[in-house]
């Protein structure tokens, strides 16, 4: 995916919104169901920036580079 600078910030501040609404939603106690609670959260964080051309899994992809899931040294 290429993507202009622009559209790359775009990209980044919807994984922060979307990593700390999950991060927020996952506090509560008794701890929610995760297959429950995380995909409805990422698919409305997604719904915002897929008119610029950026798929579910590449949205995905990105919020766990972003939060060092993905390409990092473990």
């Amino acid at each position: 995916m290429h993507t202009t600078p622009e559209t790359d910030n775009a990209i980044r501040a919807a994984c922060r919104r979307c990593t700390k609404e999950i991060q927020q939603a996952m506090r509560k106690k008794p701890k929610p169901n995760w297959n429950e609670t995380v995909p409805p959260i990422i698919n409305k964080h997604h719904k915002k920036i897929e008119p610029l051309g950026v798929s579910l899994l590449e949205f995905v992809s990105f919020a766990g580079r972003l939060n060092g899931r993905f390409g990092a040294e473990q």
